[in-house]
């Protein structure tokens, strides 16, 4: 069982104020802290990971499909792991694994990367949240939406922010983890990821892909990395993030399977308080300390978002 349910469901008055005061769509995720950043490798293997309890971990039996439908372990499945670090490093951590029956990867126009098997991920970082997929700047400093997929191009990126979709600025390029053809480094993405068998290209059956990723998030997306404001982690804060995996299973129509962790809503593809709320837990990767139902509870009977 996950542990965002451990938490939520343990105790009524704590679901109560969490549904009430924290989650906008009737779902908050715990997030536990990175214990020493500089042991991560950002590199699309899980080896270290080890030092998170596997209850934080986000399955596909913890998600529903846009359709309805149920998914077999032998046509789609996705293991997803956050976590967040404190400054100086602070940023967001995500590594997922997929297993796929097949892998579309086809699409040469990142403007479509939507149409492959990816993962959509969404930030409101400071919680405000508002509509974000749409033609102008003021959207994009509600929300951002990125498009993860392995495969990419020498010089291409991995992690591609779909806003460019809509909007014509090339210099938001620095948001992502490549922009003109360099690396952007911590201040923006880091990513690494991996496809087995090897050689795995489009249509290739019975796969299994990773992809890992530091996040620096941003309140404030400017044009440039200058304009913008850094968001800064801490402990018993709430940010939106929405997590959506798109099995395109090698067919000519886009998505096959969509799916969004339970309780949450379709919606946070494009407003920002139909996202999740996920929240930092101080220290925690390995077990859920007694300490943290004290710190939770007095943050909710504050009301602080």
């Amino acid at each position: 069982m996950q542990k965002r349910r451990n938490l939520l469901w343990a105790g009524a008055l704590v679901l109560a104020l969490s549904s009430a005061v924290l989650a906008h769509v009737g779902i908050t995720i715990y997030i536990p802290q990175v214990p020493n950043p500089a042991a991560m490798t950002i590199d699309g293997r899980d080896n270290d990971w080890g030092w998170m309890d596997p209850s934080f971990v986000m399955t596909t039996a913890d998600m529903f499909t846009a359709g309805g439908e149920v998914i077999q372990k032998s046509d789609y499945d996705v293991a997803i792991s956050s976590a967040w670090s404190a400054p100086p490093d602070n940023r967001f951590y995500f590594f997922i694994r997929v297993q796929d029956d097949t892998l579309r990867r086809r699409e040469d126009d990142p403007k479509r990367a939507w149409n492959d098997d990816c993962i959509q991920i969404t930030f409101d970082p400071d919680h405000s949240g508002g509509d974000f997929l749409g033609e102008n700047m003021d959207q994009i400093n509600n929300a951002t939406r990125f498009h993860m997929r392995v495969l990419p191009k020498p010089g291409e990126e991995a992690i591609y922010n779909s806003m460019m979709e809509y909007i014509d600025l090339p210099t938001l390029g620095w948001t992502m983890d490549k922009f003109e053809g360099k690396a952007t480094g911590p201040n923006a993405i880091e990513v690494g990821w991996t496809l087995l068998p090897a050689g795995s290209a489009d249509l290739s059956t019975n796969v299994t892909w990773t992809i890992e990723a530091a996040f620096a998030l941003y309140d404030l997306y400017a044009a440039t990395q200058a304009q913008s404001r850094r968001h800064i982690f801490a402990p018993d804060q709430v940010i939106h993030v929405g997590v959506r995996p798109l099995d395109a299973d090698g067919g000519d129509t886009g998505a096959k399977h969509q799916l969004y962790p339970l309780g949450s809503s379709t919606g946070q593809d494009q407003k920002g308080d139909q996202m999740p709320d996920y929240y930092t837990l101080a220290g925690e990767g390995t077990a859920v300390e007694s300490s943290s139902w004290g710190r939770i509870k007095s943050y909710l009977d504050q009301g602080v978002r």
